[in-house]
């Protein structure tokens, strides 16, 4: 109840007021940016210049001021948590600081757990701690992910401690809800700080993997003819992925990019499949905080064992280079447009026969109701030319999904897929030219309050079924990940 009470309290002050922090700056590109209420509020401050004990309640008619000694007030726990409430949602410290010891001294049943970890985010910020502050708002809004002063500051405390994409992705989510103007505005101006921001970025991850059938071998004892298809084989293992990023700004929302990329998979019982993938990108994009467009030209090597038992060792097994074109646009704060298209030169080490081109696009559409839940719908288009027809193909796939932010800290993301893949030529010994149906499943969940070091569990299932007038390429799979990613 008393949650129910606080939450609604802040429904009303967040209404009317916003973050004003006077240690709070964007950058030295931003103002010092504070909303002030357009109707009157309660407001309580330090009065040390009249009484060094007292504090003043400033009502609706300025001429008429309430003085109180601390003692006094502490006597009334409802008037204490009356008045913390409007000063954790302004992010105002100096009250804070001085309403919290007499909110501790409080009787237990008047007080409340999101305000006591709220007031000492605050503080913490206050002293510079804005990692244990980030830790206390990431607490709260695992169990009441509604409260959006509390994400709203959250995502400034990540911005003071330069972690961009995660400050990125909280004023994202707030864009989602109907906030007043004023709001609106700052987070559009946080955004615009951060896409001028000239920074290195680091980010990695690893994901526990195992894949029980690893060569996608159909069901066991399929047959065609007199050729019999292979036993299926598991692999287990390590995924891992390592992203370094840097921005140089020219003005205007012009800027050159450098991005390098590597991810691969170790099997430590299957070796004959590892592989390893590195990209260099360098591009010129323009963007603002509604839009974003971006050409990246690229160059790409690939490393693999090779699948055969004849050999464990990775070795050269392809590159190619081609060119990127990203873009994302901000229709309104709640949905947003994407359009990607690649196209690329391979060029095979020993299986020559695959040696060619390939062009992708794909375009999608990201619904953001509220800051606790994304929809997601995109449709994709592949198709690959190879030196030998049989290998040639053209894919035309449709995705949906979903992803929610729930109660006591549990977030969910459910995607689906849908895809047709059609070769152009016959294959030479079976004489059929493939047509697969592919249809695929993906679950993820987490748990937000559990946090180390920057980095999130997730546990992830996956399901694959591909159906393919040639027996040999029919085949289900299902696979567990539980992954570890960080952001720098």
């Amino acid at each position: 109840m008393k949650n129910k009470i606080l939450i609604s309290t802040l429904a009303f002050t967040f209404s009317t007021f916003a973050i004003a922090d006077d240690n709070q700056k964007v950058n030295d590109r931003l103002n010092d940016q504070r909303i002030q209420a357009e109707s009157s509020v309660t407001h309580i401050r330090n009065q040390s210049h009249v009484q060094s004990n007292s504090v003043q309640d400033v009502k609706k008619n300025e001429s008429s001021t309430l003085s109180i000694t601390k003692e006094e007030l502490a006597k009334h726990p409802d008037l204490v948590v009356r008045a913390l409430i409007p000063a954790v949602a302004q992010g105002n410290a100096d009250n804070v600081k001085l309403l919290y010891p007499i909110y501790q001294q409080i009787p237990e049943q008047f007080k409340d757990s999101t305000l006591t970890q709220w007031s000492q985010a605050i503080l913490a910020k206050q002293q510079g701690d804005n990692s244990q502050a980030i830790k206390l708002y990431r607490q709260i809004l695992a169990e009441n992910n509604d409260i959006h002063p509390v994400r709203l500051q959250l995502a400034v405390a990540l911005f003071e401690n330069n972690e961009m994409e995660a400050s990125e992705d909280q004023f994202q989510k707030l864009r989602a809800e109907k906030m007043a103007p004023q709001i609106n505005n700052i987070i559009d101006q946080y955004i615009q700080a951060i896409n001028k921001r000239d920074r290195w970025t680091f980010s990695g991850g690893l994901t526990y993997l195992n894949d029980p059938n690893i060569n996608n071998a159909p069901k066991a004892g399929t047959q065609y003819g007199n050729w019999i298809a292979p036993k299926r084989e598991s692999a287990e293992g390590i995924g891992f992925n390592f992203n370094i990023g840097k921005k140089w700004s020219w003005g205007n929302g012009f800027y050159n990019e450098l991005r390098l990329n590597t991810n691969g998979k170790y099997y430590w019982d299957n070796k004959k499949y590892n592989e390893v993938t590195g990209r260099a990108s360098v591009g010129l994009g323009f963007q603002n905080a509604k839009y974003n467009i971006e050409l990246l030209p690229f160059m790409e090597q690939t490393l693999y064992a090779g699948g055969s038992a004849q050999s464990d060792t990775l070795k050269r097994f392809s590159k190619g280079s081609g060119v990127a074109l990203e873009s994302h646009y901000w229709l309104n704060p709640q949905w947003q447009l994407n359009a990607n298209y690649e196209y690329a030169e391979q060029r095979y080490t020993a299986r020559k026969h695959l040696n060619g081109n390939y062009h992708f696009v794909s375009t999608g559409l990201a619904y953001f109701p509220k800051a606790t839940q994304y929809w997601f719908a995109n449709v994709n288009y592949n198709r690959t030319s190879t030196r030998d027809k049989d290998d040639s193909f053209f894919r035309r796939g449709i995705s949906l999904g979903w992803g929610q932010e729930w109660d006591k800290g549990l977030s969910t993301r459910l995607s689906f897929n849908i895809a047709e893949k059609q070769y152009k030529a016959p294959m030479p010994i079976f004489g059929i030219t493939q047509r697969n149906k592919e249809w695929g499943m993906q679950a993820s969940v987490w748990h937000r309050a559990v946090h180390y070091w920057g980095i999130t569990p997730r546990l992830t299932y996956n399901f694959t079924r591909t159906r393919s007038n040639h027996v040999f390429y029919s085949y289900d799979k299902h696979r567990i990940f539980l992954d570890f990613s960080k952001q720098f």
